[in-house]
């Protein structure tokens, strides 16, 4: 089993319909809203104008493994969400470890590996030099440095959690909601 900490970047330009979902998840850390011009090119036609992320740490550590299921998961959210077949929401999933960030995809790619039927993994940072560092593929988005900034706060959280978890205890993930 590999521990990590589940993370997830959340797309909208609903402020209610984001306050919804968040209902639904069990949220560690949070960042402001941000604004950023590639999420505007990418995902205005389908999901309008004004489009803000924010990026969260769930609570709880998870085995890597479920990494297929959390995006299988946030794909069934952005189409519950969705209103005349375009997302309201897009949901990125993905992790924190001791070194690297993750995140899963279902589009396949140069640079990204197959983890189950459909989904992708790709490595957005790698942790070296006492800071996350992006690769040349990285997202314009997560090459911000206060997003990055917001990462490593993360990884700080998962390295104090990994300490006081015990042999033995069940660690799952628990920040979806069980319907």
């Amino acid at each position: 089993m590999h521990i990590v900490k589940p993370v997830m970047a959340i797309t909208f330009n609903m402020q209610e319909i984001l306050e919804d979902f968040l209902k639904k998840i069990k949220i560690e850390r949070k960042s402001e809203p941000r604004e950023f011009a590639c999420i505007q090119n990418y995902y205005s036609r389908e999901m309008g104008l004004n489009l803000k992320k924010i990026f969260l740490s769930l609570s709880g550590l998870v085995d890597a493994l479920d990494l297929s299921y959390m995006k299988l998961w946030a794909i069934e959210m952005e189409k519950q969400y969705s209103f005349n077949g375009r997302r309201r929401l897009n949901i990125d999933v993905g992790y924190v470890d001791v070194g690297q960030m993750v995140l899963a995809s279902s589009k396949k790619r140069g640079g990204r590996v197959a983890i189950s039927e459909g989904i992708y993994a790709e490595i957005e940072y790698i942790y070296v030099y006492g800071s996350f560092r992006p690769l040349y593929w990285t997202y314009a988005d997560y090459r911000d440095k206060e997003v990055i900034k917001f990462f490593e706060t993360v990884r700080k959280d998962f390295l104090k959690q990994l300490k006081t978890a015990k042999n033995g205890d069940k660690i799952r993930f628990d920040a979806l909601p069980k319907d």
